[in-house]
């Protein structure tokens, strides 16, 4: 300790008898709040820590000194201070009585998820964990330092927006290191301007990754939501979240980058859903990139665009001109052919004969008569009191005149489109034209105010043709008529029969089922002793990954859990003391090596 005479505010030398930093202005005296660590304490005779960063309600961030390796760390404490404490005057954790099950199984998950990221530590724009250990009966990560600003900070600094050539080239590292975060088995949920950080050397890290409890509603942990960002779903702990939550949060950081505003957040929007579209904001941002932002931001999970993967495709695509599709091969260049002028001569026009001349007048004439003859009938059918039915009408709103009962309405929307309205009497009421309702989600359409008129019956059958939740067919088809009140049949799609048996790669056992529960595949689990998968995580199934599932029949999946066989005991010098509330009782400490990085985990 007597090498290192440091400031805690930014773990940088002071000389002797200094108390205020010069850099930071940091005052070694000052203050810090009791439940976290107090600066300059020593953790694993290995880190000096520091100043509290952040913290939320699973963790605390402290910036650190390693004087091993004599640089500043960033150093994350497990500590859920809806379930904990600190003991007064020391470092130690206090869990509380009643909360010690909770404690145990969001500390094994908080270690599971960090042990993940370790192994991410390859990856140039992931901030991995470099060393892990236990200590006062917590946990505790270690992060390399990054020295930069948040993209909120850089926003700033560029008049609170940028282009999107500029995100086309600043944004495809995020992408792919985000799908590969997925493929390991991890949704971030907390994606937003403050934890992505551009370092020094112009590259993006993604950062600020935690447990799916403290970015969760209405859970054991005080939940750390990021408003705008954060998907609908996570503000309500029975819905699933999935790489399309990340999906929702990485669309929501494009359309702030865009546009300069954040987006309206998702508890907002579902009892009023006026998110503005971004090219509305900003002329400028391309209409496909804007259209496909918000598909990312679509409020229910099942239609929102489902990976990052199809996410980029649908960003870099080539856009639509008009109702035609460039292909992938096509050319975005339009060739006009060049206009040659012939060098000969202009032959004099020939003057109109007579005969042309009374062929053009009797054309003329004719053409005068055929207008008269319409606006005629016109008028006559204006007066006639006639239903006007006409069905093609998509995007029209017509009155009639002073006297006239005929009103006809329809609406732009694709999802919740309603019914052409139609007013004949007073005697025969309003009558209606239905529309298709063919490939549209049933929640969306039965609960709209536009479809209130109608009493929904549904019959749910599987269909290889319409994803899950679209109906397929319906007892009052497109184009017939019918009255308020009106009962209407129809078929909802439960998906294809057959289910393709997801991968169980790298998932524990908690991440598959939630998979196998949004595919409607039925499972039964059994235990499996074996060292070759970590405990709680899936080891095998009974049907291989890519093998299809019959789930009308009902088929049931066997997933096989990894259980570790206990561990052989090792003589120690010292028995350590075990508290009573010690969260590490019956915990065996092993450590793996790899490359230089030393990795402790609780098994």
């Amino acid at each position: 300790m007597e090498r290192f005479n440091l400031c805690y505010g930014c773990m940088n030398p002071l000389e002797e008898g200094v108390e205020v930093c010069p850099e930071c202005g940091y005052h070694l005296g000052a203050p810090h709040l009791p439940s976290y660590l107090a600066p300059g304490v020593v953790l694993n005779d290995r880190y000096i820590v520091g100043k509290l960063k952040s913290y939320n309600g699973e963790s605390a961030d402290y910036i650190a000194f390693d004087k091993i390796t004599e640089i500043k760390v960033i150093l994350k404490e497990y500590m859920p201070d809806t379930l904990c404490s600190r003991e007064k005057d020391s470092s130690v954790i206090k869990v509380n009585p009643n909360c010690m099950p909770q404690y145990k199984t969001f500390l094994s998950e908080f270690v599971e998820l960090n042990k993940i990221l370790s192994k991410m530590r390859t990856l140039n724009h992931i901030n991995a964990a470099i060393d892990m250990f236990g200590d006062n009966n917590t946990a505790y990560v270690v992060f390399n330092w990054l020295d930069g600003m948040t993209m909120g900070e850089y926003l700033k600094m560029n008049a609170g927006e940028l282009s999107w050539e500029e995100v086309k080239k600043l944004f495809p590292p995020i992408f792919t290191t985000l799908s590969l975060v997925h493929n390991a088995g991890l949704v971030h949920r907390g994606i937003s301007p403050e934890n992505i950080i551009i370092t020094d050397k112009g590259e993006l890290k993604l950062t600020g990754f935690c447990i799916a409890d403290a970015r969760t509603a209405n859970t054991e942990l005080a939940s750390e939501i990021y408003n705008g960002y954060a998907a609908p779903e996570q503000y309500n702990s029975n819905n699933w979240q999935g790489t399309w939550t990340d999906v929702y949060g990485i669309s929501a950081l494009l359309y702030r980058i865009l546009t300069g505003v954040v987006p309206t957040d998702a508890a907002s929007r579902i009892s009023n859903d006026n998110l503005i579209e971004p090219a509305l904001i900003n002329k400028n941002i391309p209409r496909n990139v804007s259209k496909v932002i918000m598909n990312g931001l679509n409020m229910d999970g099942e239609m929102r665009i489902q990976t990052i993967t199809e996410l980029v495709t649908q960003l870099f695509e080539q856009p639509e001109y008009g109702s035609k599709r460039l292909s992938s091969s096509s050319t975005q260049t339009i060739t006009i052919p060049k206009q040659v002028q012939s060098r000969a001569p202009a032959k004099a026009e020939k003057p109109m004969s007579r005969h042309g001349l009374f062929i053009l007048i009797m054309a003329v004439i004719l053409c005068v008569g055929l207008f008269l003859l319409v606006m005629l009938i016109i008028s006559l059918d204006d007066s006639s009191g006639e239903i006007n039915r006409n069905t093609e009408l998509s995007t029209i709103s017509e009155t009639g005149g002073a006297g006239s009962e005929a009103t006809t309405t329809a609406t732009l929307s694709p999802v919740t489109e309603p019914a052409v309205t139609t007013t004949a009497s007073s005697d025969n009421g309003i009558v209606y034209v239905m529309n298709d309702l063919t490939g549209k989600n049933y929640e969306v359409v039965s609960k709209s105010d536009n479809y209130s008129n109608l009493i929904f019956k549904a019959e749910f059958e599987y269909n290889d043709i319409y994803p899950k939740g679209q109906i397929f067919e319906q007892s009052i088809h497109k184009n017939e008529t019918y009255k308020d009140g009106a009962e209407i049949l129809v078929k909802v799609s439960l998906g294809p029969k057959y289910i393709e048996i997801p991968d169980y790669l790298t998932l524990s056992k908690k991440d598959y089922f939630a998979k196998l529960n949004e595919l409607g595949i039925k499972y039964e689990e059994q235990e499996i002793e074996t060292e070759d998968t970590l405990e709680g995580y899936v080891a095998k199934t009974s049907k291989e990954p890519g093998e299809k599932i019959d789930v009308e029949a009902g088929e049931t999946l066997t997933v096989y859990v990894a259980k570790n066989p206990p561990k052989p005991e090792t003589t120690v010098t010292e028995e350590p003391e075990i508290r009573d509330d010690d969260p590490f009782a019956g915990f065996t400490t092993a450590a793996t090596e790899e490359a230089d990085i030393i990795i402790t985990i609780y098994d």
